[in-house]
C-alpha cells in the first residue's frame, strides 16, 4: 500500500513536471502576442458581425422603440439594467427583436443619445457670440469632489438667452488651480472659445471668487473683460443669516423652534397624538421642519409650519405637561403661551415669506444681474416702507392677534430684526452694484432728470467701450462715439415705451434693440448684459439631480455615465425634444463601424 502511494506521488510529480516543461516550451515557442490576437480577433469579428446583422435586421421603428425605453428609464431615474425589463414588458404587446433586448444595447443607446444632445448643445454654444460660465463644487454620495458646469448663451438668430448643463468633472483636489485646469481642459476638448466668456458666476466661496487667487481672478488674467458674479441667492441668504445671529430674542426663538422640531422628528407616537388632537378639533397639521433643511428658505419653512400648527400644538403641550410634566414640553408651552412669542412668530412668518418669494424669483434660470438687482431693491424698499417708516402696516392676521391680547405686546425686538435684515441686504446689494450697466436699467431710463441731461450715460458707455472694444473687434474711440450717438435717441425712445407700457421688462428692451439696426452698437452691449447670469441656482439643482442618480445603490456609476444621464434628463426636463431620427442614424452607423452588405 505504501509502495503504491509512493508510485502515485512519483507519477504525479513526473506528470506535473512534464506539464510545466511543456507550458514553458509552448510559451517560448508561441508568445502571448501570437495566438491571443487571433482568438480575440475572431471573437471581435463575430461580435461585430452580430451587431451589424442586428442593425440590418431591425427596422428603424423597432430601434426607436428601444431608444424610447432608454429615455423612459432616464426620465424615471432608473438604472439602465431596468431597460431590459421594459423591453420584455413591451414584447408582450408588440413585436420586438430579441437580439436588441440585451442590456449592453441600453448602454449603447444611452451613449448615442448623449452624443447627439451634447453635439447640438455645444454647436449652439460655439456659434453664440458670448456666454456666461456658472460653476459650483460639491461632494457626491461617495465623497468624490465633483465640479458641475452650466453655460448661459443666446442661440444664433434667437431672442432669448438660455442656461444649459455643460458638463460634470471629477476633481482631484478642490483648489482654484485644479478647478481652472479642469475648466480649461473642458473648453479645449470641446473646442469652445474661452475669450467669449463675459461673466463667471458662482457662490461666494474664496476658492471661486477670492480676490487674488480665486478661480475668477485666475481666469481674468487671460480674459481681461471677464466679470465675476456672486450668486444673488447666496447673498440674500447670508444677509438674513447675518441679521438672525445678531438679535438675542431671535436666538431664543431659534431655540424654541429646534426643540419643537426635535420633539416630533424622533417620535412617531407624539406625531400621532398631535394628529389625533387636530382631528378632534377639525384642524389639519403639517410636518414640522428643521431650520437648516433646505439651503436658502429653511427658516421660512420652519416658522410657517410652527405658525400653522400653533393652536393644536398648544393643546398637545398642555396635555403632555399635565400627564408627565416633561421639561421640554413645559419649556415649549411656557414660551408659546406668551403673546410676545406668538406675535413675533406670526410677524416673522410674514417677513420671511416675503424674502422666500424673492428667493424663488432669484432662483429663476437665465435671470440677468439687472433683473435680480431690480427685484431685490424693490423687495427691500417694500419691507422698509411696510415696517420701518412711521406707521407699521402689519397683516390683518397679525393685527387681529395684537388686538386680542389683553396687554400691550412689545414688538421692538422683531422690528429691530427687520431693520437689521434690510441693512444687511443693503450692504450685499448696494445701489451702485450695476456700475456702468445702470445705463440700461429701466428705472434709470425712465427717470426725468436723466432724460433731461443730454450727457447722461456718456461716461458709463465710454468705460464699457474700453472694456469690450477688443472683444467686439472695434476701435475704442470710434466705438465710444458710436455709442454716445445711439444712446441719445435710445434712452428717449425706451423711456416713452416704458411710460406707455409697451416695455415692462429688460427682455422687452433686448428684443426691441435687436430689431433696430440704428442701435447696432448698443445691441452688442445689451447682448452681453443679457448673457449675464445672476445666480448659481442651476448648479444646486444639478447637484440634486446628480444625487438622485448616484445613490448608495448606484454609487458605482462612473463620471462619464453619470454626466450622460444628467445631460439627457435636464435636456428633456426643459421641454426640449430629442430627435430620434438623429439618434437612430448615429446608432445605425455603428459609431464608425462599417455595415455588412
Amino acid at each position: 500500500m505504501l509502495k503504491r502511494e509512493a508510485d502515485d506521488q512519483q507519477f504525479s510529480g513526473f506528470t506535473k513536471k512534464k506539464c510545466d516543461n511543456f507550458k514553458s516550451e509552448w510559451v517560448t515557442e508561441f508568445s502571448n502576442g501570437t495566438v491571443t490576437p487571433h482568438v480575440s480577433g475572431c471573437k471581435n469579428v463575430k461580435l461585430k458581425e452580430t451587431e451589424n446583422t442586428n442593425r440590418n435586421r431591425s427596422s428603424p421603428e423597432e430601434v426607436k422603440i428601444f431608444i424610447h425605453s432608454v429615455l423612459l428609464a432616464v426620465k424615471l431615474n432608473a438604472s439602465m439594467l431596468s431597460v431590459q425589463d421594459i423591453h420584455n414588458h413591451l414584447a408582450e404587446c408588440a413585436k420586438i427583436p430579441v437580439s436588441l433586448r440585451n442590456e449592453s444595447y441600453a448602454f449603447e443607446f444611452l451613449e448615442c443619445i448623449d452624443s447627439v444632445v451634447k453635439s447640438e448643445i455645444l454647436n449652439e454654444i460655439r456659434e453664440s457670440p458670448f456666454h456666461t460660465l456658472i460653476i459650483d463644487e460639491s461632494p457626491d454620495i461617495s465623497a468624490s469632489k465633483m465640479l458641475i458646469m452650466y453655460i448661459k448663451f443666446r442661440r444664433t438668430g434667437g431672442d432669448l438667452h438660455q442656461t444649459v448643463f455643460a458638463g460634470l468633472v471629477k476633481l482631484a483636489a478642490c483648489n482654484s488651480a485644479t478647478i481652472v485646469d479642469s475648466v480649461r481642459k473642458f473648453y479645449n476638448e470641446n473646442n469652445l472659445d474661452m475669450n467669449r466668456m463675459v461673466m463667471f458666476t458662482s457662490d461666494g466661496a474664496a476658492v471661486m471668487l477670492g480676490e487674488h487667487n480665486g478661480v475668477a481672478a485666475i481666469l481674468r488674467e487671460s480674459i481681461p473683460h471677464l466679470l465675476e458674479q456672486h450668486c444673488v441667492v447666496h447673498r440674500e441668504d447670508l444677509g438674513i443669516d447675518d441679521a438672525w445671529k445678531t438679535i438675542p430674542f431671535i436666538k431664543k426663538v431659534e431655540t424654541l423652534i429646534r426643540i419643537v422640531y426635535t420633539l416630533f422628528s424622533r417620535s412617531n407616537v407624539q406625531k400621532t397624538e398631535l394628529e389625533e388632537i387636530a382631528s378632534a378639533v377639525g384642524r389639519d397639521v403639517v410636518s414640522f421642519r428643521p431650520l437648516n433643511e433646505v439651503r436658502w428658505i429653511s427658516k421660512h419653512f420652519a416658522i410657517s409650519a410652527l405658525v400653522k400648527n400653533y393652536d393644536v400644538l398648544i393643546e398637545y403641550l398642555k396635555e403632555q405637561v399635565e400627564e408627565d410634566n416633561d421639561p421640554a414640553h413645559k419649556y415649549c408651552l411656557e414660551k408659546l403661551s406668551k403673546p410676545e412669542y406668538r406675535v413675533a412668530l406670526f410677524i416673522l412668518c410674514d417677513v420671511l415669506g416675503d424674502f422666500a418669494e424673492l428667493c424663488n424669483i432669484l432662483q429663476r434660470s437665465s435671470l440677468t444681474t439687472l433683473e435680480a438687482f431690480q427685484f431685490t431693491r424693490a423687495k427691500i424698499g417694500k419691507i422698509r416702507s411696510q415696517y420701518l417708516r412711521g406707521t407699521v402696516h402689519f397683516s390683518e392676521t397679525v393685527q387681529d392677534l395684537i388686538s386680542s391680547c389683553n396687554s400691550t405686546v412689545n414688538i421692538d425686538a422683531i422690528l429691530h430684526f427687520i431693520r437689521q435684515i434690510c441693512d444687511h441686504m443693503d450692504k450685499r446689494f448696494p445701489e451702485n452694484e450695476l456700475q456702468d450697466w445702470c445705463v440700461f436699467d429701466k428705472d434709470c431710463l425712465s427717470c426725468p432728470s436723466n432724460l433731461d441731461d443730454f450727457s447722461f450715460g456718456h461716461q458709463e458707455l465710454s468705460r464699457l467701450a474700453n472694456r469690450y472694444c477688443d472683444l467686439f473687434q472695434k476701435d475704442e474711440q470710434s466705438y465710444g462715439e458710436e455709442l454716445h450717438k445711439e444712446y441719445s435717441d435710445f434712452k428717449l425712445i425706451v423711456a416713452e415705451k416704458i411710460k406707455t407700457g409697451a416695455m415692462k421688462t429688460f427682455q422687452d428692451i433686448l428684443t426691441f434693440t435687436r430689431q433696430q439696426e440704428q442701435f447696432s452698437g448698443l445691441n452688442l452691449l445689451l447682448d452681453v448684459c443679457g448673457t449675464f447670469q445672476a445666480s448659481s441656482a442651476d448648479c444646486e439643482r444639478g447637484f440634486s439631480l446628480m444625487n438622485a442618480f448616484r445613490t448608495e445603490i448606484r454609487s458605482w456609476l462612473d463620471t462619464d455615465h453619470l454626466e450622460s444621464l444628467m445631460r439627457i434628463k435636464l435636456h428633456m426636463s426643459t421641454g426640449n425634444n430629442i430627435n430620434l431620427d438623429s439618434v437612430y442614424n448615429f446608432w445605425e452607423t455603428g459609431k464608425g463601424r462599417e455595415k455588412i452588405n
